[in-house]
């Protein structure tokens, strides 16, 4: 594999071109160019599920042990990514997520090459639900780049005078492809990559708590090679994304599993039909 940049090489971003400024609403966001600074997420005992919280059994004490990375993670590198933020592709309830052109023009000595990336900004009062989800990209290290994109990281700056209700808040993630088409079939292998993908997840004892079709998207055809789950030793074509609702729990394997296969497979059946199922359907 080419030199791709490490999930821990940056320390900073800066934001040095483009607008944050959602549709639909009347806030913009800060000026650039604009500073955020690494930031370590909050504990994961924050992800911890209703279940968890009152059973007797400490998370560690249940949880199986991680598998081994299948990757090297080199030490941090403390580089900054300068950002040119682009075409805004998709809007959630949490976040903004942006095109951007990158380039590291200092520091870069082991001549690090900077991957398709995008950057997903917290909305208005969203800032909690980004750090969450920094939180369980952090819990699922172990299969980023094959379950799940990769994550380059959560970075802050603190604005008083544009977000006085908090932090500036990003991650910065690996790029993907596209959603899978409505009202056709699935493509070949679609199907086995997301049930291992929930599978892996359930492995690690994450509750993705948010599945649907529009948090399904295919890898990204010229992007980052797909990484083989360090699970069922496969590599998957299509990714699950956005877990700024996703629980960790300290229920058995099997249940976690059951939990997956109730929801995969009513959404799965109901994307040829054009109408896609909603988790509160």
């Amino acid at each position: 594999m080419e030199n791709y940049l490490p999930i821990n090489a940056l320390s900073a971003v800066i934001l040095i071109s483009g607008k944050i400024h959602p549709e639909e609403e009347k806030w913009n966001g800060p000026n650039v160019p604009l500073v955020l600074y690494r930031q370590a997420p909050p504990p994961a005992d924050i992800l911890d599920d209703a279940y968890s919280k009152g059973s007797c059994h400490d998370f560690s004490d249940t949880y199986p042990p991680c598998p081994n990375l299948p990757f090297e993670i080199p030490p941090p590198a403390g580089l900054t990514l300068h950002v040119s933020l682009g075409k805004l592709v998709s809007e959630g309830r949490t976040g903004m997520i942006y095109e951007c052109e990158c380039t590291i023009p200092h520091g870069n000595e082991v001549g690090y090459k900077i991957p398709p990336v995008v950057i997903k900004i917290a909305r208005q009062f969203r800032t909690k639900d980004i750090s969450r989800e920094a939180t369980v990209y952090e819990c699922l290290t172990s299969i980023q780049g094959s379950a799940v994109p990769r994550c380059y990281g959560f970075f802050q700056a603190r604005l008083i005078d544009h977000f006085d209700f908090g932090p500036v808040s990003l991650l910065v993630l690996e790029q993907l492809g596209d959603l899978f088409k409505l009202g056709e079939p699935l493509p070949d292998g679609a199907k086995s990559d997301m049930e291992d993908a929930c599978s892996d997840l359930a492995q690690l004892r994450i509750l993705h708590c948010d599945l649907r079709w529009a948090n399904m998207l295919s890898v990204l055809p010229g992007g980052l090679p797909s990484l083989a789950s360090p699970f069922t030793g496969k590599t998957y074509g299509w990714r699950l994304v956005d877990f700024d609702r996703a629980e960790r729990t300290t229920q058995a394997l099997p249940a976690t599993q059951r939990y997956y296969n109730s929801y995969l497979k009513r959404v799965l059946k109901s994307i040829p039909w054009g109408d896609p199922i909603e988790p509160w359907d």
